[in-house]
């Protein structure tokens, strides 16, 4: 008894482990097996598994169908897929193909799958997609060379939501072109191909969601500035915008930049992303192209041209015996001559002339001088590198040989001139470089006109202006003059050809006229007054008062010339002796000449006469003298201080003397 329920426990235990077991395993899909082209001799066996069974164990095997044969196994991998070489079996005959997992003490086997392998053709998904859009079509291209079925499913970005629109074509050559796509709009898209040289073809699988941006069709503007460390070496700066949504996505640039002038070959800058880009390069001219692409195509490039930085001012010779320095580099590589013609005087031109340097730079220079045209414009760099970083060691703008300037400057530009009555402002246009034929020293501006005075008269002034200017102020010219205006450039050998213009100056408005001769007026009417004024203030000072002297006339004279109303002394003079004489009398003398207008004609006038003062006087005539006080008799012996009056035509004039014999002189 004992042993009965011994074993029926033991059973029912098995059976639980086994149903334990039985739950955990699960049994992978039916294989898949194909060829991944048409030519494979290795065939590829997947299948479908749980999460679960990653640790699982699997074995694939085969039989022909309809043939008790046993199975024979492909091979065993932990992997959900097996690797089988082709063999004339599976390549020929239909076989029936299946896969068993092993976990455990268990296994489960999945269902099989009857195929002929050689009629299986499985294509990879399309590798390496280009895209390019133009106008309303979409091309894609892929790598592929032989025909297939593809299949598109596309839609816009804006409708993620939404269904997927789908196309199924025959392409040749892996290439197909998609029409009706929106220029402004953003797409997404999954492409999958399939073999149509087998009988029973599979699907590829299904590429990554690819975006489609939209066309670039505008170049990329490029901004560039220039750091100078005045060592021969510059930092460039190049910038650029990015262009506007949706066009800006995933926008790279290529950019390519001759920048070592010892070179030919460009430097080639490729998937820049960003949108700024920093180089060193030398004083030579730096050319290149950026191009903006994005997966559907890219912009027409954008010319980036940086000028060199030409000195400004000539050399005036070249360098005499100067050796190469001992960090130079003998390799073209690396240290070589640039020189060229330059044309306008800024920009390179396309023929540019290399030397590698061997042996001194005067040998070098020597060579390339003879060379050289006359009154044509050269520059010329001697470059190297150092630490890395490109270098100018040397820079020369020159000419062989200069001449005058083989052509006048341009026709004054318009605005010709800022005419006014008394001014002009000139432009000019430059000389072109190629005309000037040397450097340019200064401008001669002469302007001319006739003189209003003498017709055959040509009155001319002439003024040098800045060779680095293009304009000029002429002035102190005359209102409403015509005025002939002549400009010429100059070099060192000499003046070139004349431009000549001819000016007029406004004239003077009349109401500026009239309130000039206004001006005037009012000018000279203060002036006038102001000089009365200080005539007046000061006329006791400028003119001092004429003294009249008291002569009492006797009543028998009065009555004797009661005829004469007028009398008008001309001259009295006053005497003084500084005698020791007492006699007052004696010693002083009083002459009058006198000249009588008579009022009736028949009457004897006295004319020019002189008479003694006593006749005229009065009896107390000595009391009327006019005389001067003689100094203290004790200085008697001194010559003593005279004052002389003299009355003249009536006026009065005070002289002194020290002495008597200076006296009694007549002025």
């Amino acid at each position: 008894m004992e042993t009965k329920e011994h074993w029926f426990l033991q059973g029912f235990l098995l059976l639980a482990m086994v149903i334990a077991q039985g739950a955990t395993i699960k049994c992978p899909s039916s294989p898949l097996c194909y060829k991944k082209t048409e030519s494979a001799t290795i065939y590829t066996c997947e299948w479908e598994t749980s999460e679960s069974m990653k640790n699982a164990t699997y074995e694939l095997f085969y039989s022909r169908s309809n043939s008790a044969a046993s199975r024979t196994s492909l091979g065993s991998s932990r992997k959900s897929y097996i690797c089988v070489q082709d063999n004339t079996v599976l390549n020929k005959v239909l076989v029936d193909i299946w896969v068993v997992a092993y976990m455990g003490n268990g296994s489960c086997q999945s269902l099989n799958t009857t195929v002929t392998l050689s009629e299986r053709v499985k294509y990879e998904a399309p590798q390496r997609m280009s895209m390019a859009r133009s106008s309303r079509n979409l091309t894609l291209s892929w790598d592929n060379k032989k025909d297939a079925v593809i299949e598109v499913k596309f839609r816009r970005l804006e409708e993620t939501s939404g269904t997927w629109k789908t196309l199924k074509k025959e392409v040749k050559q892996a290439m197909v072109t998609l029409e009706n796509f929106q220029n402004e709009s953003v797409y997404q898209l999954q492409v999958r191909q399939m073999s149509k040289h087998v009988k029973h073809p599979l699907w590829s699988d299904w590429t990554p969601i690819l975006d489609v941006p939209t066309e670039i069709s505008n170049p990329p503007e490029v901004n560039w500035t220039v750091e100078d460390f005045n060592n021969g070496t510059r930092l460039l700066k190049l910038t650029w915008g990015t262009p506007p949504y949706p066009v800006s996505m995933q926008v790279n640039y290529n950019l390519s930049l001759h920048i070592w002038p010892c070179l030919l070959k460009r430097k080639n800058f490729t998937i820049v992303t960003s949108t700024e880009f920093s180089v060193y390069v030398t004083y030579s001219a730096v050319s290149g192209d950026i191009i903006a692409f994005n997966k559907v195509g890219k912009s027409s490039p954008t010319h980036i041209l940086v000028p060199a930085k030409h000195l400004t001012f000539p050399c005036k010779s070249w360098p005499n015996d100067r050796l190469i320095p001992l960090k130079y580099a003998h390799g073209f590589m690396k240290s070589c001559l640039e020189w060229y013609k330059s044309t306008d005087g800024e920009t390179r031109p396309e023929k540019v002339n290399r030397s590698k340097l061997n042996g001194t730079v005067k040998k070098k220079l020597k060579h390339v001088r003879e060379k050289m045209d006359d009154y044509v414009r050269y520059y010329y760099l001697v470059h190297k590198q150092t630490d890395g970083k490109p270098q100018s060691t040397e820079t020369c703008l020159m000419y062989k040989k200069e001449g005058a300037p083989s052509k006048a400057p341009d026709h004054f530009t318009a605005p010709i001139l800022n005419v006014t009555t008394n001014s002009a402002m000139l432009h000019w246009k430059p000389i072109p470089v190629p005309d000037q034929r040397g450097f340019l020293t200064h401008y001669e501006v002469c302007y001319t006109r006739r003189s209003q005075k003498n017709e055959s008269q040509i009155e001319s002034e002439c003024l040098k202006s800045f060779a680095s200017k293009t304009e000029n102020l002429v002035q102190n010219l005359t209102p409403g003059s015509i005025y002939n205006i002549h400009l010429a450039g100059a070099t060192a050998a000499g003046s070139g050809p004349t431009t000549t213009i001819q000016i007029m100056t406004k004239p003077l408005p009349q109401s500026v006229i009239g309130w000039i001769i206004a001006g005037i007026i009012v000018s000279i009417a203060i002036l006038i007054t102001v000089c009365l004024f200080i005539i007046q203030r000061y006329k006791k000072n400028i003119f001092p008062p004429i003294p009249r002297p008291v002569v009492v006339e006797s009543v028998n004279y009065r009555a004797r010339n009661q005829s004469m109303h007028e009398e008008e002394v001309h001259e009295l003079q006053l005497y003084d002796n500084c005698s020791q004489d007492p006699n007052p009398e004696e010693a002083t003398v009083l002459e009058v000449s006198e000249t009588y207008e008579c009022e009736d004609t028949d009457e004897k006038c006295l004319g020019d006469s002189s008479t003694p003062v006593s006749d005229l006087l009065s009896p107390d005539y000595k009391a009327q003298v006019l005389r001067l006080e003689t100094p203290d008799s004790s200085q008697g012996e001194i010559d003593c201080l005279v004052t002389m009056l003299m009355y003249r035509n009536g006026l009065v004039f005070d002289m002194k003397a020290y002495s008597t014999e200076d006296v009694g002189i007549p002025l």
